[in-house]
């Protein structure tokens, strides 16, 4: 951790990465030192070597010839004197250079001890450093693995999430928009305006059946009176025929007055008899007017009905759409809330969520209770007062909405405002509706 912050796998790597290098640089470095001392060590026996070759001129000892194994021999200041001492005899001539040289050869002697217990020393430093920097690799290799395992899980952690993000994302993309749910409420709204003119329009024709039926009974009544009295209209014609025919059969004539009587009387009650069989042919084609008609008003108020019928249905299948729509913004609500969980976002965002989360809510509940209204109207029930009057939720006001800095989350929560505001009205509307409604069968009544 630099600065009290964790900092990323990638970047350890390669902090430990350059640490190794650095060994690996500093390793070869002291190898490159034994190695110099190497060289200078090969440098002082090739200079011992010199030194002996240029005395094989006047000494040709054999010891002069292996010089190396003199050297590599001699390992204590102790050698010293025999050396001297193989010297002085082979060397008779000049004794001077031949202590001068046994001097040398020992100075080189004692240096060449003296670098061999140095280059030891180096070299078991070096070792000892080595198996170091091998256990603090070793270590290092076990700490990048076991970073390497929990950098792999990280990202196995990262592609679930990734992929759970994507999948949410195409969800949220296949749910519809908030103009495709304004357009299906605007067609929902349509077709119950729709639906409320037809049932009107199935009422007036009911209504006017009703009428023509009541018409017809009172022109059958009409008709059986008139029947009934053209009946006996004919009962008195047909005795009064029978009175003359039986006067004319017996002779009795009758006087004029009485005869004139009964010609006004026969000719009143054929014209009677007439105007009878007249309206009796009016009433007849009346009815069967009616009749026809009322066969027309029937099919007629059964295409409405089925009209109806299929508008009740389609109302139900977009109320089967509104609760599945409710239902996939639920799911989609607690999607977005798991989906926050999973991408924590600063804490404005989350402080502006929550108001549209709580708006949208509140809209879903009002959204319910005017398709309950509806659907109560639809039914013919009698709608429940308490949706009807629009006893509404708590909202935010426009104060709290309106704020400096306007981003689509603050859109979304005025159209979700918007949208309430919108449902309150057309709430106001049905309940003055329903009141006009209500008066106009109170004043029928």
């Amino acid at each position: 951790m630099l600065g009290g912050a964790p900092l990323p796998v990638n970047t350890l790597v390669k902090i430990k990465e350059g640490l190794l290098r650095q060994r690996e640089l500093e390793i070869d470095r002291q190898k490159q030192q034994i190695l110099q001392l190497h060289a200078r060590i090969r440098e002082n026996e090739l200079r011992a070597q010199q030194v002996l070759h240029n005395q094989r001129g006047r000494c040709d000892d054999p010891y002069f010839l292996k010089p190396k194994e003199c050297v590599c021999d001699s390992s204590s200041p102790v050698a010293q004197q025999p050396a001297l001492e193989r010297l002085s005899p082979l060397c008779g001539s000049g004794p001077d250079a031949a202590g001068d040289l046994g001097r040398r050869l020992a100075a080189s002697e004692l240096e060449v001890l003296h670098l061999n217990e140095f280059l030891r020393q180096n070299t078991q430093k070096y070792q000892e450093d080595i198996k170091k920097l091998e256990e603090k690799m070793k270590t290092r290799d076990r700490y990048i693995s076991s970073l390497k395992k929990k950098c792999q899980r990280e990202q196995e952690h990262n592609l679930e999430k990734q992929q759970r993000i994507e999948t949410l994302e195409k969800y949220l993309a296949d749910l519809p928009s908030l103009d495709q749910v304004q357009s299906q409420a605007q067609q929902l709204e349509e077709v119950r305006g729709q639906e409320e003119a037809l049932r009107g329009r199935v009422a007036e024709l009911e209504r006017g059946l009703e009428e023509a039926q009541a018409l017809l009974r009172e022109r059958e009544e009409q008709m059986s009176v008139q029947a009934h009295r053209e009946h006996e209209l004919v009962a008195t014609v047909q005795s009064l025929q029978e009175k003359v025919e039986q006067c004319l059969e017996d002779g009795v004539r009758l006087p004029m007055m009485d005869l004139k009587q009964l010609e006004k009387e026969n000719a009143r009650l054929q014209e009677e008899q007439t105007q009878s069989s007249v309206l009796i042919d009016n009433q007849k084609k009346q009815i069967e007017a009616l009749t026809l008609q009322l066969t027309a008003v029937e099919g007629r108020l059964q295409q409405e009905r089925g009209e109806s019928e299929a508008l009740r249905e389609q109302l139900q299948e977009n109320q089967e759409d509104l609760h599945s729509l409710n239902k996939t913004l639920q799911e989609n609500q607690k999607q977005v809330e798991e989906g926050c969980v999973l991408r924590p976002s600063p804490g404005s965002v989350v402080q502006e969520a929550g108001p549209l989360l709580k708006e949208m809510s509140l809209c879903l509940l009002d959204l319910k209770a005017l398709c309950s209204i509806l659907s109560h109207r639809a039914q013919g029930k009698e709608p429940n007062l308490t949706l009807l009057l629009g006893i509404k939720s708590m909202g935010l006001s426009g104060e709290e909405i309106e704020v400096p800095d306007e981003d689509g989350l603050r859109a979304k929560l005025r159209d979700v405002c918007q949208l309430r505001k919108d449902i309150d009205d057309l709430r106001t509307l049905i309940s003055d509706r329903y009141a006009q409604d209500m008066g106009d069968n109170c004043v029928t009544q």
